[in-house]
């Protein structure tokens, strides 16, 4: 007999999403009065949080308030909790961002009692998922007759684990600390280090094992600001308010078992349509595999290809039941791997939604794109400087904020050791090539977001100043390309705030040679499709700013979005390069008038007064100035 399993909280600075999720627990309906209830709190500067769980009354067994006295992060703090099943035999985890159904105890307990010897089961599921993770694209698991299915992901919305569960995970951990990534699909992939269900979704690819989710859902998640969320409602999911549903299956009798792509698994599909039996395939009808992650010599695919063996329909959802069924119609297809087609973009969706869910999606898409990369070669000797830039990144709040490290194969264990624990989305690409250069421009080609800024280790990376930058290129679609201040701005002076010296053009920097080959290139950003992949090739490290101004506006922005940090630059521009991209005959130098006026003008220009800045600006046809409204929190662009 199980004894009741310990409901163990996470919180760390965020007393109003705790108050609610400790509010939707007092609501709900328990078995027993000798349920612990464990809130675990990492350390932070909000003593409010303590306070709430303090203050909370828990009538149904003891209370235990664990305020951690340094702070873990989410990833440490989350395997310490983990370990409590050292103390409780099993327990039920809520991050502080869920709410919880009214029987979300019951169906936890049973369902650990039901599995706990199941060495296919990796823990337990409270939510439900109702689209996958990779794309956010609809998903809804088959129903055979029990109240459960399993997928190769961990849940991180309300889960539960026994102690053998657990500890067989962190056994597997202890000979892969730094997780098994070439297991992963690519969505999980680009996680960031601070993410524990990273390591977890590894563990249960690697070692054939699930979790076993319910049909209908006991938790929701809240997508509270600081977490890994989306932010669009797509992670809140309709809760089971009536009794607890546990008809339960063991792994090896359901028929609605799914891998870590949300696809159906092979032998399941199989059970359910005999006729399929004398082919082994993939199941790949979301069309996010790729090519290398098909293991078998037949796919089963919503994509295009040549010469299918087996056709289906796509007018039933989810789609898994036109080939249940053998809906007739030639929009899915088993095919030979080599016969596939590239992939189409919202293939997908076009057979399974309507357009304006499409339009959703795509909206989505967007969002998940425009922020900014943060393009860091590292070095051998450069792995101290890179312990400094990310020694300030906050760890428990998650913000939007990619961070590529390209570095040499031989260290890159070496450089995710460093980076592990960071609430960003880190990403660490191996390089055959040791050269900044090869690093910087293989850095740009890997980059997935909108955005692009580069870095050297040891310069400090500030995330809120970076979002402010994502922030100019969403609301002014006009900037391609802007640099920043290296003063820090305060509201009582930033009217005075000159940025003249950042205003170039084309001309000026051959005017102004070697004032602009003294220019840093680190922390100017651009948008990444500013330059094309021939375009890429022809970047350096000491070009990027002429390339830039070559191609267009570079705007000054009064505003400090990163600190040099006391690095020196790593190369500089020669005039000879200077000239060779900014040639004398594309980019002529003003004669006649404006040329006698030049001078005149600029010695005002610089010392700002408003007539002859004003001229000036004309005459020189400078870019705008973008400037913080602190009041309105927004960007506006201005003369000066």
């Amino acid at each position: 007999m199980m004894s009741e399993p310990t409901i163990v909280v996470i919180a760390y600075n965020r007393e109003h999403s705790l108050k609610r999720l400790l509010r939707s627990i007092a609501q709900a309906n328990f078995p027993a009065n000798n349920i612990t209830l464990h809130i675990s709190i990492d350390a932070s500067d909000n003593p409010r949080v303590a306070e709430v769980a303090n203050e909370f009354e828990w009538n149904f067994g003891e209370k235990v308030v664990e305020v951690k006295s340094e702070n873990l992060g989410l990833l440490k703090h989350v395997l310490e909790c983990g370990e409590l099943t050292n103390r409780y035999a099993s327990i039920i985890v809520l991050e502080d961002d869920l709410v919880v159904a009214p029987e979300f105890y019951n169906y936890g307990k049973q369902a650990l009692l039901f599995f706990s010897e199941d060495e296919k089961i990796g823990g337990v599921s409270l939510y439900t998922y109702s689209c996958e993770e990779n794309n956010y694209y609809p998903f809804q698991a088959l129903s055979d007759g029990s109240d459960v299915h399993f997928i190769q992901v961990a849940s991180s919305w309300g889960q539960a684990w026994t102690k053998n569960q657990w500890h067989t995970f962190k056994q597997w951990l202890v000979e892969h600390p730094a997780g098994k990534d070439e297991v992963l699909p690519d969505y999980v992939q680009n996680w960031g280090n601070n993410s524990w269900k990273k390591l977890f979704i590894a563990f249960l690819i690697d070692t054939d094992r699930y979790f076993a989710f319910p049909n209908t859902s006991y938790s929701s998640n809240f997508e509270d600001e600081g977490t890994h969320a989306t932010n669009t409602g797509l992670l809140q999911v309709s809760m089971n308010f009536g009794s607890a549903q546990t008809r339960f299956n063991k792994w090896e009798d359901s028929k609605s078992v799914y891998d870590a792509f949300f696809e159906l698994k092979q032998s399941c599909l199989k059970e359910l349509n005999p006729d399929l039996c004398a082919y082994n395939f993939d199941v790949d009808l979301y069309g996010e595999k790729t090519l290398d992650q098909l293991r078998t010599e037949f796919v089963l695919t919503s994509r295009r290809g040549r010469n299918p063996l087996l056709t289906f329909g796509s007018s039933m959802k989810p789609l898994i039941q036109n080939v249940v069924f053998q809906v007739e119609g030639k929009e899915l297809g088993i095919y030979r791997k080599e016969n596939i087609e590239p992939t189409e973009k919202n293939r997908f969706l076009n057979l399974y939604s309507a357009p304006s869910a499409i339009e959703h999606h795509a909206a989505i898409d967007s969002q998940r794109r425009e922020h900014v990369s943060v393009i860091m070669p590292v070095d051998k000797d450069q792995l101290e400087a890179v312990k400094v830039s990310f020694s300030t990144i906050p760890s428990n709040e998650f913000h939007e904020v990619s961070i590529i490290l390209v570095c040499n194969a031989s260290i890159s264990d070496e450089v995710r050791k460093i980076t592990d624990g960071l609430a960003l989305n880190v990403r660490v690409i191996e390089s055959s090539s040791s050269n900044i250069d090869d690093l910087f421009r293989q850095g740009i080609k890997e980059c997935e977001t909108d955005y692009c800024v580069w870095a050297q280790p040891g310069m400090v990376v500030n995330v809120l100043r970076l979002a402010n930058a994502a922030r100019i290129f969403q609301s002014m679609k006009q900037v391609q390309a802007f640099i920043g201040s290296q003063v820090e701005e305060e509201e009582a002076t930033y009217t005075r705030l000159s940025v003249a010296d950042l205003r170039w053009t084309p001309q000026r920097a051959r005017l102004k040679k070697e004032k602009c080959i003294a220019q840093r290139t680190e922390w100017v950003f651009w948008r990444k499709d500013v330059f094309s992949n021939e375009g890429v090739s022809e970047l350096t490290t000491s070009n990027l700013f002429v390339q830039l101004l070559k191609c267009t506006l570079v705007y000054p922005v009064a505003m400090k979005f990163g600190d040099f940090n006391g690095v020196e630059r790593s190369s500089p521009l020669s005039v000879e390069e200077l000239d060779r991209v900014l040639s004398p005959n594309e980019f002529p130098s003003k004669t006649g008038l404006k040329s006698l006026l030049r001078p005149i003008f600029s010695f005002w220009f610089h010392r700002n007064v408003q007539f002859f800045r004003l001229f000036y600006r004309e005459l020189e046809q400078l870019p705008l100035v973008v400037r913080f409204d602190f009041k309105h929190n927004s960007f506006y662009l201005d003369n000066y």
